[in-house]
């Protein structure tokens, strides 16, 4: 099996995995910013800060999937890395504001919860001098 078709597998196996995950839900959830705003909160049944709190937590929800997909399509195209460079990578992708490892460990964490990752190795970290994992996708069929 050739790297194109097993990244394509791993793909499908993430997907799988994102919709499990959120089967009754779209990706995004838009709010028309237009009409009546009272209208808005009865129909989400609330008070404003009920209403605030639940924008806020589908807006995380929406940017921890996203960067949980970017992360998992680093590693498949880069194979193995550390928190902190695939963390460098977000930055120098211009998603994410600085290079911080806590931008990226999360979601390795998620991504290895679900069995789309795992720790391949480890080595010492250019940044700290420590010893830190090298993570990877999980090779299909593992």
């Amino acid at each position: 099996m050739t790297q194109k078709e097993k990244n394509a597998m791993a793909r499908e196996a993430f997907e799988a995995f994102e919709h499990q995950q959120n089967p009754d839900r779209s990706p995004i959830t838009i709010i028309d910013p237009v009409g009546d705003y009272r209208a808005l909160i009865e129909k989400c049944g609330g008070s404003v800060t009920e209403e605030t709190r639940r924008e806020s937590y589908n807006a995380v929800l929406r940017d921890a999937a996203a960067r949980r997909r970017v992360v998992f399509e680093i590693l498949t195209e880069r194979g193995g890395m550390t928190a902190r460079e695939v963390s460098a990578e977000l930055h120098r992708r211009g998603i994410t504001a600085t290079d911080e490892r806590n931008f990226a460990a999360p979601r390795l964490t998620e991504l290895k919860e679900a069995g789309q990752i795992e720790a391949t190795g480890k080595k010492i970290c250019e940044y700290t001098g420590r010893s830190v994992a090298i993570w990877a996708v999980k090779e299909v069929g593992d």
